[in-house]
């Protein structure tokens, strides 16, 4: 099954969860309706990039 794809909508969420909030990614995927793996892909892929909270302007 291939993976999910959220809108930047919803990704600007997971990161603010994770780094405003603290939730763990299990709360998170439940708050925005998607699987854990999908959370821990898109938190891992942030990571990676070097994004935080609050995002850049650009």
């Amino acid at each position: 099954m291939p993976t999910q794809r959220l809108s930047m909508r919803r990704i600007k969420e997971v990161l603010r969860l994770e780094h405003f909030q603290g939730l763990p990614e299990r709360a998170i995927a439940r708050s925005v309706g998607v699987s854990n793996g999908v959370v821990h892909s898109y938190l891992s892929r942030a990571r990676s990039a070097g994004l935080s909270w609050p995002l850049p302007e650009e």
